[in-house]
């Protein structure tokens, strides 16, 4: 079995880069302005959910944890995402406090690193951010059960019901699920790696400094 399957790996490729390249040389001062262009590039080139990633994480006792996860927001300091303070992610969010997220568009051949420190939302970012959520997810986020073991698939139908229901309990304005959250992981630091046919990929370093960004290229 286990030859079988080295055998069917060795027999997959990487997809070929295809779409706009990337000159390091135009890149803007500020990384931020160069995800929101990549991010862009993916819509337009229809990469499916391109505001997917990956989010890594570490546990008290330093054991990592990785999953993917919706980019919630992003601004000139950090990129949001959110999770309940009661879940595993939460908790290591709250008490590890740095993450990585990892963003990749293979049909471009692109993937975006980001690495920092992390930090929760006040609580007006994080209501604005709840009344955008799904009817469905925000029932979810009402329960407030994410990773508890599922023994009574009914109780937890019975629980959500109709999300209209639970919503309406909500205070008008202001989240009522206190423990869902938005965090903010610091774009303090962050990695552009464009993909080449011909494998002279590109990979560009941002770290921010008191006077802005510099900017660096690494080996592929």
């Amino acid at each position: 079995m286990r030859s079988e399957l080295s055998g069917f790996l060795a027999g997959l490729s990487w997809p070929r880069p295809q779409g706009p390249q990337f000159d390091p040389e135009t890149a803007p001062t500020d990384p931020v302005a160069l995800f929101e262009r990549w991010l862009r590039d993916a819509v337009a080139a229809d990469v499916p959910a391109p505001h997917v990633m990956t989010l890594a994480t570490v546990d008290v006792a330093g054991r990592p944890d990785a999953r993917v996860t919706l980019l919630e927001d992003v601004d000139e300091q950090a990129f949001w995402v959110a999770a309940s303070e009661t879940s595993p992610k939460g908790k290591q969010l709250g008490r590890v406090p740095v993450a990585a997220l990892v963003f990749h568009w293979p049909q471009l051949g692109r993937q975006v690193r980001v690495r920092g420190s992390v930090r929760a939302a006040d609580e007006a970012r994080t209501a604005d951010a709840f009344e955008r959520l799904s009817a469905h997810a925000r029932a979810e986020a009402l329960v407030d059960r994410q990773s508890l073991p599922l023994h009574d698939e009914q109780w937890l139908s019975d629980a959500l019901g109709d999300p209209a229901d639970l919503i309406a309990l909500e205070q008008p304005g202001a989240s009522s699920a206190p423990a869902w959250r938005l965090w903010g992981v610091d774009a303090g630091r962050m990695e552009f790696f464009q993909a080449a046919a011909d494998g002279h990929h590109v990979r560009l370093r941002y770290s921010r400094s008191q006077d802005g960004y510099a900017t660096e290229l690494l080996r592929p």
